[in-house]
């Protein structure tokens, strides 16, 4: 067998100055997913458009799992006649017109919209005519107390509005149960 030959930096242990920077830079890397992940949250909130959808619970019985509300936005469900043809799990954007205070959907599309208010979301499931979409604000965290309070609140109307900011590109985040009565203060 022949002799292989290594490069020098391959058999010397690294410096401690190697190490340092070594962990230096894993720690940045670090927190820089943790700022990316907490911008991408916030950032409708920051720059987004105050817009108010109509909600119900999904089952008024069961609606609180741990600390959160799950809940069924009007525009979660779309009659479309080629409902078909949308690939699921694919990004699809709601056109949204306000009427009485309260924001509902016009038309979806697959493209961006240049202009107007719209969210974006993806095709959860398709059925005949109708496109289930979700838009990443069908959960709502609050403290217990709180969300028992809602709950309870909530059983006697059946529906409830809930502001949402959402951003230039669509990006939706759900702030807070629009008020309906003295749990939402």
């Amino acid at each position: 067998m022949d002799n292989v030959t290594m490069p020098s930096w391959l058999t010397m242990p690294p410096s401690r100055k190697v190490i340092k920077i070594g962990l230096l830079v894993t720690l940045l890397l670090q927190l820089s997913v943790l700022c990316v992940e907490y911008l991408g949250a916030v950032w409708p909130i920051w720059t987004g458009k105050e817009i108010v959808l109509k909600t119900e619970p999904v089952d008024p019985r069961s609606l609180f799992r741990g600390n959160y509300v799950r809940l069924n936005y009007d525009i979660n469900r779309i009659v479309q006649s080629d409902a078909g043809e949308f690939k699921l799990n694919s990004v699809v954007y709601l056109v949204l017109h306000e009427q009485k205070g309260v924001w509902q959907g016009s038309e979806i599309t697959r493209v961006m919209p240049t202009e107007g208010d719209f969210i974006r979301g993806r095709v959860r499931s398709h059925y005949g005519e109708v496109l289930n979409v979700d838009y990443g604000i069908e959960a709502f965290f609050m403290p217990k107390e709180k969300a028992l309070a809602v709950e309870k609140e909530m059983r006697g109307t059946g529906t409830t509005k809930v502001r949402v900011f959402i951003s230039d590109t669509g990006k939706a985040r759900a702030v807070a149960f629009k008020c309906i009565a003295k749990a939402c203060e």
